[in-house]
């Protein structure tokens, strides 16, 4: 179902999840393509918006930048835990690091006999992929409750045919409220736009600020407008080509 999407106010911020959001979601994380138009129209709305536009995704900061060169835009990083604000300054959680190698060394051997599964460790997270080999998510389940059983520092984010782990404390909500504590997103209407069940503690604090939510696709959401990507695009450039 795609809804007619709002109007934003002029002094609004925006922040865009990554995979299902500003790309299409592909087999492997590394076979995604990002189109010419995400990136002029990412460029056009930074512009028109002062700035106040920043990509919070569970990807690597290193990761994005690859995919988005030669755009450069505040991202925060694995749900948060990394995170470069407009001026280019970095914010890093601590994290725990002794946890998230336990549990790598515990779903490494889980995974190292299963063809098709993916096992991508990140700095302070690690994400088990699933999307070749559907038939084995009770059991991917199963082993990440297991590994954050026995560390309970960690909890599970489940997502689009994938499992990960992260330290508690760390989401893209808060990471959104930390871009709005700083210049050039301080004062504005917040603007979130995501596809997954990580997004959703996002949706959770721009609709306590009163902001704008959009779910990209179907699935229960906390969202307060629905579209797919093409009325996401489309909505984008009649923002960029209103002045």
């Amino acid at each position: 179902m795609t809804e007619r999407l709002p109007d934003v106010p002029r002094q609004s911020a925006f922040f865009f999840d990554f995979d299902g959001t500003l790309v299409p979601i592909a087999p492997r994380p590394d076979l995604v393509a990002v189109e010419p138009r995400v990136r002029d129209v990412l460029a056009a709305l930074s512009e028109q918006f002062d700035g106040a536009l920043a990509i919070v995704t569970g990807r690597p900061l290193d990761v994005v930048d690859g995919f988005m060169a030669p755009l450069q835009l505040a991202t925060a990083a694995e749900h948060g835990s990394i995170r470069r604000d407009a001026a280019g300054g970095m914010h890093v959680d601590p994290g725990n690091a002794a946890a998230v190698e336990a549990a790598h060394t515990a779903l490494e051997a889980f995974a190292k006999d299963k063809p098709g599964l993916l096992l991508e460790r990140k700095r302070s997270s690690i994400a088990l992929h699933y999307r070749a080999r559907p038939e084995l998510a009770a059991a991917c389940e199963a082993a990440v409750e297991t590994v954050v059983a026995d560390n309970p520092e960690l909890v599970i984010l489940p997502g689009k045919m994938v499992f990960e782990l992260k330290p508690k404390g760390v989401d893209k909500g808060e990471a959104v409220r930390a871009f709005l504590g700083e210049a050039p997103f301080r004062g504005r209407t917040p603007v979130f736009i995501g596809d997954d069940v990580t997004d959703e503690h996002a949706f959770a604090v721009v609709n306590a600020l009163r902001g704008i939510s959009v779910k990209i696709d179907d699935g229960a959401t906390l969202a307060q407008y629905r579209t797919d990507r093409k009325g996401l695009f489309d909505w984008l450039f009649q923002l960029v080509e209103r002045v």
